[in-house]
């Protein structure tokens, strides 16, 4: 059995996942977690138990007009390239920072 919880402080969302039943989760973060939380319950999984190559990206995403930036981190599959992951970014807004520039700060491969 496994839960989620999104737990909000302010502005910023955490998620915490905990190998235990919806009740407990609710029970842990009553009891320790500020802000206000929701608890989710996993109720099926996909995917295969074999390792996957993919790459690991580290992404800085800036505003043209207000200079904002923001930092994004996530993993692409092993066939995509600097020039897919720009493309898709391109022009949608993250963190509250619409992408006009897209920086590719690091991109390195990585199994998992």
């Amino acid at each position: 059995m496994k839960s989620m919880i999104r737990n909000t402080l302010g502005s910023k969302t955490f998620t915490t996942y905990l190998p235990c039943g919806t009740q407990e989760a609710q029970a842990f973060a009553s009891a320790v977690l500020d802000g206000e939380t929701e608890v989710y319950k996993v109720e099926s999984v996909s995917g295969t138990d074999t390792a996957l190559t993919g790459r690991d990206v580290n992404v800085m995403i800036q505003n043209d007009t207000t200079s904002a930036k923001t930092y994004l981190r996530f993993i692409v599959k092993s066939s995509k390239h600097e020039g897919d992951v720009v493309a898709a970014l391109q022009g949608k807004t993250f963190n509250g920072v619409k992408a006009d520039k897209v920086v590719i700060v690091g991109m390195r491969s990585a199994e998992y």
